[in-house]
């Protein structure tokens, strides 16, 4: 059986495959689960986070991670003898796991053992010298992206691929295009985006219809809006670093 619980993000958490394998249960049946849940936007967006991974024939699928409260919620209604004992298996686990990362993460000046003191001081002297010369590198890259962030309109794949090539991306609009297809943002064969990212507000559509040699031909402009923008920049960026 996986771990109950892990340290992902600098947080305590589980996934919907563990939760799936402890409780007996279909992968697609906790994602269906927890896709049904009742509880508001807010809570779901600060408990479950809808990731990839792969498997061991390299397919990519999706998975949640799951903090403790999302996962209290999410396996209330899970019942019997089995499901109680799990339950409380994960509540202990959440607790050690967090006992453990508040350990990992105290400051070094509260730490009362002179060696471990100093072994904390160290790794926060790299820790901080490590942030700063990443924060140096992606400096420009982080400036590109707030500055998508604040453009008030949709760009074509062409002007955003010219945009990021001035700011140091260095990326035509052909390749632009491969690498929606390859996050599959966009169809494989054919320049629309999928449902789910034009829903997240990444994409417009501009559709119409036009005549050409007297017959009607209908038209289709995929646009990637200001949000989309970021997004794409920062997939960028992290593929590049």
């Amino acid at each position: 059986m996986n771990q109950l619980v892990f340290i992902e993000g600098n947080q305590v958490v589980t996934d919907s495959l563990t939760v799936a394998e402890v409780f007996g249960k279909r992968h697609d049946t906790v994602l269906r689960d927890i896709r049904n849940l009742d509880s508001s936007k807010e809570f779901n967006l600060h408990n479950f986070a809808e990731v990839e991974y792969q498997d061991n024939k390299n397919r990519t699928y999706k998975k949640y991670l799951i903090k403790r409260d999302g996962l209290t919620f999410l396996v209330f209604g899970y019942t019997g003898a089995k499901a109680a004992l799990f339950k409380e298996k994960y509540i202990a686990e959440f607790n050690r796991m967090e006992a453990e990362l508040e350990k990992m993460t105290q400051p070094s000046y509260m730490i009362e053992d002179p060696v471990s003191r100093a072994k904390r001081w160290i790794s926060e002297e790299e820790e901080r010298q490590q942030l700063e010369q990443t924060l140096k590198i992606q400096e420009p890259l982080v400036n590109f992206a707030q500055s998508c962030m604040a453009s008030e309109r949709s760009m074509l794949v062409r002007e955003l691929a010219k945009l990021a090539c001035k700011n140091g991306i260095v990326i035509g609009e052909k390749r632009l295009f491969q690498k929606l297809r390859e996050w599959k943002m966009i169809m494989a064969n054919k320049n629309e985006p999928y449902q789910e990212y034009v829903e997240r507000g990444y994409f417009e559509i501009a559709q119409g219809v036009r005549d050409v040699n007297g017959t009607p031909k209908s038209w289709l402009t995929m646009r990637i809006t200001p949000k989309g923008q970021a997004f794409i920049i920062n997939k960028l960026k992290q593929q590049a670093s």
